[in-house]
């Protein structure tokens, strides 16, 4: 059953929550509320059978039982934002005997096996959220990362969104921003976000992601916090009240089963504690130029590689739009626009554009007119990359399946189901052997002819945060080499799948690379270096490690090696060009976000994707 008190009006939900009074001081203003009490929720981190499972059922009772006008949602309502994971926890929202409305957070948005969808399926928005209340307006939106470790970003589209449905307040109406996320250094278009709010007279950004009851100051914005439901070690488990009068705010916790206790007393405009606390420093400008050059700059979020059909780039965006770019005209050739965002790298091949859609199913379109030429229907989103080989396409069919497709007429040849979470690596192919991971903890390798199993390996930790499922193995010399988020680098055989050696003396996660000749298996760390060891030896041998000077690091873009140079991208718009013998050739920094993949054009130039929507080419 959805939220009884919301009404969906396009990408907005809006919650009306008592009728305006009739007195009010000039012809439709708002009058202030003299209190308008919320309960405030955020990182509940349910999962079914967990113990925040219990303790949210009692939470859900202590709010009905209270006398809050409204409850927020800050986020994190989930671990891995798993269908079922999302099902289980509407399920007790829904119990709420209280407005409500909700926002995602990373949890649900960076490892989602439906690439988002069915978040908006269950609450009915994609992560822009109005609700009016008692002479308040309260703005929600999302702040990702979508579909991969990375930092936290708005989407253009829902900034632009965020102006409009300020520009529609009626007068005398509070503004209040809720962004899971804080509106600081760890979102990589923070600056833009606040100017927009601080234009259209926002003072005051409820929060989460950070677990504690903490103020900040956002660039002269409030940051008015809401604790976890677990609490830290040793802290009882609670909630977060909030208390809104004309000209403040009160924050309260509430720990189960206790008393609240006010912790701040906030004013919505110049509050001079506010102003006390520092704010994040600005990131450093970009100083790319001779090494990298803008050419596209996307309205939207882009979160897929590019491919090249000819001198035609193509690639997608958040908002669904698979797009067909001429680069040498520099204008674009075609779209064709999904219901939902992009994720999957497109490819070219044969005259053909393969994509696959969160909405689900794989497309082949024309590569000259964008005409469609076949579509393969799947079960669930498509989320992962795929790889062509042969005349034929290895790709993820949605949750806990992969395919082999006749790439001219669309036939599916094979298809190999085992069992749960995208296969969102692209797959590699060797020997007549197909190896991929998938988000259920497991690397798998199947004959590729006949999509049977030969084996499948796990590193033995029972998390699935650990999976090898956003990674591109790297083949070499019968050996199958691989980096995921449990920071080690594993080494197997490739016949058996036996495990060779595993070192975790180094922070490794998920970016891979191989040198022309197969001789060196490149990687790189949590500290922002680039490693190389060889792949001939018999345990790990490394043969050099270089510093990029990028600091912490986890951004999953894969390697490219062009003319013996390895190329990097990292979290905050930073690439990297290594030689073979280590030397760093150049760190140059182009934008403020992760960088997604790179694709080689057929004058032998890289053409590098950025989630801020930027497109650059390296000469």
């Amino acid at each position: 059953m959805k939220n009884p008190f919301i009404e969906l009006c396009g990408c907005m939900c809006l919650t009306l929550l008592a009728p305006q009074p009739a007195a009010a001081k000039t012809a439709g203003e708002v009058p202030p509320a003299d209190t308008l009490r919320t309960v405030f929720f955020t990182d509940i981190h349910v999962t079914p059978g967990n113990a925040q499972d219990s303790l949210f059922r009692i939470a859900v009772a202590e709010a009905n039982a209270s006398d809050a006008d409204l409850v927020i949602f800050g986020g994190d309502l989930t671990n891995m934002g798993s269908d079922r994971e999302l099902a289980h926890v509407h399920g007790l929202m829904s119990q709420l005997r209280k407005p409500w409305f909700t926002v995602p957070g990373n949890h649900e948005t960076t490892w989602s096996e439906s690439g988002c969808t069915t978040f908006r399926r269950l609450f009915g928005h994609a992560g822009c959220v109005a609700t009016r209340a008692k002479g308040y307006l309260f703005l929600g939106y999302a702040s990702g990362p979508y579909m991969k470790m990375a930092d936290g970003m708005i989407r253009g589209e829902d900034l632009a969104w965020l102006e409009r449905q300020a520009a529609a307040a009626r007068p005398g109406e509070r503004i209040v921003s809720l962004c899971h996320y804080p509106l600081n250094g760890d979102l990589t278009n923070r600056q833009e976000v606040t100017e927009t709010l601080k234009s259209v007279g926002v003072t005051a950004s409820l929060y989460g992601h950070y677990h504690q009851l903490q103020l900040r100051n956002f660039d002269g914005i409030a940051g008015i916090p809401g604790r976890a439901l677990a609490g830290k070690r040793g802290e009882a488990p609670g909630y977060t009240l909030l208390d809104f009068f004309a000209d403040s705010v009160r924050i309260r916790e509430k720990p189960l089963g206790m008393p609240p206790v006010t912790r701040y007393t906030v004013c919505l405009k110049d509050d001079p504690q506010i102003s006390a606390l520092p704010c994040d420093p600005l990131p450093p400008a970009p100083d790319a130029e001779g090494r990298m050059r803008l050419v596209v700059q996307d309205s939207a979020m882009v979160l897929t590689g590019a491919a090249f059909c000819g001198e035609v780039l193509c690639y997608g965006n958040s908002q669904g739009v698979l797009r067909a770019y001429d680069t040498r005209k520099g204008r674009e050739l075609w779209r064709h626009v999904f219901p939902d965002g992009l994720y999957t790298t497109p490819l070219c091949t044969g005259g053909l554009v393969i994509a696959g859609a969160a909405s689900g199913g794989i497309w082949a379109f024309d590569a000259r007119t964008g005409r469609e030429k076949w579509h393969l229907p799947t079960q669930s989103a498509v989320v992962g990359d795929g790889l062509t080989d042969g005349g034929a396409l290895y790709i993820g069919l949605g949750i806990g399946s992969i395919g082999k497709i006749d790439l001219r007429s669309g036939r599916l040849l094979w298809r190999h189901d085992y069992g749960c979470g995208q296969a969102q690596g692209r797959p590699t192919l060797a020997d007549g052997r197909l190896v991929f991971g998938a988000w259920d903890r497991h690397l798998y390798c199947l004959d590729a002819g006949t999509g049977e199993l030969l084996w499948k390996w796990n590193n033995g930790s029972g998390s699935l945060f650990f999976s090898p499922g956003h990674v591109v193995p790297r083949i070499a010399g019968g050996k199958v080499f691989i980096v995921a988020p449990d920071r080690v680098v594993t080494c197997l055989d490739l016949a058996t799948g036996k495990q060779l050696w595993r070192d975790n003396s180094r922070k490794s996660r998920e970016t891979t690379g191989l040198s022309g000749d197969g001789r060196r298996f490149y990687y790189k760390t949590m500290d922002g270096e680039l490693a190389a060891i060889d792949t001939s030896a018999e345990r790990y041998r490394e043969l050099w490690c270089t510093d990029l000077g990028w600091g912490y690091e986890y951004n999953s873009c894969p390697a490219f090696v062009r003319d013996g140079v390895v190329y990097v991208a990292g979290r905050h718009g930073t690439v990297a060009a290594v030689g073979e013998d280590g030397t760093l050739l150049w760190s140059v920094k182009c934008c403020n976000s992760g960088g997604n993949d790179f694709a080689q054009a057929p004058d032998g130039s890289l053409w590098a994707t950025f989630a801020e929507g930027k497109i650059f080419r390296i000469p």
